[in-house]
């Protein structure tokens, strides 16, 4: 075959080239309107400004760098020195923002690298696991996850704190899976130092990776281990073999040691400089085991019928049909490929479904290790021409073309009366447990076909035509889930206002400035504290009990040393002196007026 002049004398090459095209469409969609204005209130908007105040002290990590009002160091929503989250992904913005300027693009773009780069991983690790088609198949979907895309964009609870812990988790599931294969100890090491830095990312989900080090240790303690390793340049031929899978108690040691010796800087440094900060928020991160931390309290099945389905549109059911068959197949043969995704992949979830607080993002370090369920199984079914995988592929995704779902039905966080319930995700999502139903009735009738027909000449006409009719049928819901992550690149939320009057407001005002703001928008200081550079109040949003009183604050403010402004976006009759005024085009041939007034002792 010739491609462009070049001979494609092998597979491989021609797997590098779709490689290649994945991660570049991935790349090309992930950046379109990626620098929208709209910043989302939860988690992008804190994280924006916190970044954005590293420009000036890069060690120093604050909310409102000039607090004129008084706080309280427990209150992470108005904190100044903000240690909510580690410091790893912020500094990857706040060196995006000293390149490329203070502006969503530069705020987004390194969860939009990240992303690429994950895909890029997800097949490395899969294909020296499984197989190449195996990579291929799993970077595909996790380079389009439309959940993914969401929290590049900013729409979702997560961002790139987020991203960066998907990042770093994978790499040091990377180095692991070559420590274990080459039994190098500088391999362990980097896998430890990647855990660090995944846990500067995102704090103690880091330590998957220890988990999956030492599941495989224990197993191999009791089990004889086999990696499945290729025979043939196509990979159609593969022979299971004793590896001798290369792993001790001291490698685990070693590994923890260096995500230690990576972290404790960062943790030291804390403890002598902001002490009381960082020991209330380590607190609260460890209260997630057993508390309801912010209203995220929920029932057990909460991850796994609410959240998880968010990650895996249109086809969920068929995943964990999938996880499920995998699972047996593990416990029947011990493979390394097996065991290691299910270690990553239950060993993410298990703990957040027992846990009392439950967040959307938190499964998300599983993505890989599930998606590499799936891609195996239809990997299998063709490079195997094996019944069973077929089977369970078709079955699958019948399933959830007959079945109708794919939605879930849970409007909000709150929707449900905190722990009360036993299942109340089972019973909203019940299109989850019938689609598994059905998958396990048509799993069983090819069982059957295959009993009566796998004597007969038509046996291997029967297993081609159904790979055949499941290809098409998922490449189909392919379309569907590109589709998908297409539409929440063309959401392109804009709010011009604040972007075109942020820039003014530095220039033009004083830097000891404080405003008040009228907007009632949830989260819109946090826009006017980015664009502008100056700490801003907002007086009332729909989470506030009651409005603030701006005009005693005002006072508060003048005495530490602010001078008072009022941002208004409303027509209200203020009796302030009028300071700055100005229109900006928000679009639609419409014009929002602002006007700023400074806040007088006098009235």
């Amino acid at each position: 075959m010739n491609f462009g002049g070049i001979r494609l004398n092998s597979e491989f090459t021609l797997i590098k080239i779709v490689l290649f095209c994945i991660l570049i469409a991935s790349a090309v969609l992930v950046l379109r309107n990626l620098g929208h204005s709209g910043i989302t209130y939860w988690d992008e908007g804190f994280h924006a400004v916190v970044a954005r105040n590293l420009t000036k002290h890069p060690l120093k990590f604050t909310l409102y760098d000039q607090p004129w009002l008084p706080y309280d160091y427990k209150g992470w929503g108005e904190n100044h020195i903000w240690l909510h989250k580690p410091p790893v992904a912020m500094w990857t913005i706040w060196l995006s923002h000293l390149i490329f300027g203070i502006n969503t693009f530069a705020l987004r773009l390194p969860s939009a690298i990240s992303l690429v780069v994950t895909a890029w991983l997800t097949f490395r690790i899969a294909s020296d696991l499984f197989d190449k088609r195996t990579g291929l198949i799993a970077a595909f979907l996790q380079a389009f996850n439309p959940f993914l895309f969401e929290s590049v964009h900013g729409y979702r609870y997560s961002d790139h704190i987020d991203i960066a812990l998907l990042l770093w988790v994978q790499v040091s599931c990377w180095f692991l899976l070559r420590a274990i294969r080459t039994g190098k100890r500088k391999n362990y090491i980097l896998s430890g130092v990647a855990m660090g830095i995944a846990y500067l990312s995102k704090s103690y989900l880091a330590l998957i990776t220890f988990g999956i080090a030492l599941a495989i240790w224990c197993v191999k303690r009791g089990k004889q281990i086999y990696y499945e390793r290729r025979v043939s340049d196509n990979d159609r031929q593969s022979e299971a073999t004793d590896a001798k899978i290369r792993i001790r108690l001291n490698d685990i040691g070693l590994q923890l040691l260096a995500a230690i010796a990576t972290g404790a800087p960062w943790v030291i440094y804390c403890l002598i400089y902001y002490r009381k900060e960082f020991l209330w928020e380590h607190k609260r991160v460890l209260d997630h085991l057993n508390t309801d931390v912010e209203s995220w309290g929920a029932s057990w099945d909460r991850p796994l019928f609410d959240y998880m389905p968010l990650f895996y549109p249109v086809f969920y059911a068929v995943l964990v049909a999938a996880v499920l068959c995998l699972i047996v197949v593990m416990f029947k043969h011990w493979q390394l490929a097996e065991l290691f995704v299910l270690a990553w992949g239950i060993g993410v979830i298990v703990p957040h479904t027992l846990a009392e607080t439950k967040t959307p993002s938190a499964t998300m370090i599983a993505v890989p290790p599930l998606l590499m369920c799936l891609a195996a199984v239809i990997s299998r079914a063709w490079q195997r021409r094996d019944w069973i995988y077929t089977s369970i592929w078709m079955a699958g995704m019948l399933a959830i073309t007959i079945i109708s779902g794919g939605r879930t039905l849970v409007r909000s966080r709150d929707q449900f009366d905190g722990l009360k319930k036993i299942a109340p995700f089972i019973q909203t999502n019940f299109w989850i447990v019938e689609q598994l139903i059905g998958f396990g009735i048509l799993l069983a009738i090819f069982a059957g076909v295959y009993m009566l027909v796998r004597r007969r000449n038509i046996q291997r006409w029967v297993w081609f035509g159904l790979r055949t009719v499941a290809l098409i049928i998922a490449l189909f819901y392919a379309g569907r889930y590109v589709q998908a992550t297409y539409k929440v690149t063309e959401r392109n939320s804009r709010i011009p206002l604040y972007e075109t009057s942020g820039p003014r407001l530095q220039r033009e005002m004083p830097e000891n400035a404080c405003f008040f703001l009228d907007d009632e928008r949830v989260g819109a200081h946090f826009d006017l504290m980015y664009y502008a550079d100056r700490s801003t109040y907002q007086i009332y949003n729909e989470h506030m009990k009651e409005p603030r009183d701006f005009k005693s604050q005002a006072g508060i403010a003048r005495k530490a040393g602010a001078i008072p402004y009022l941002f208004s976006v409303k027509e209200m009759i203020y009796n302030y002196p009028l300071f700055i005024e100005g229109e900006v085009d928000i679009g639609n041939g419409k014009m929002q007026r602002y006007r700023v007034f400074e806040i007088t002792e006098t009235q």
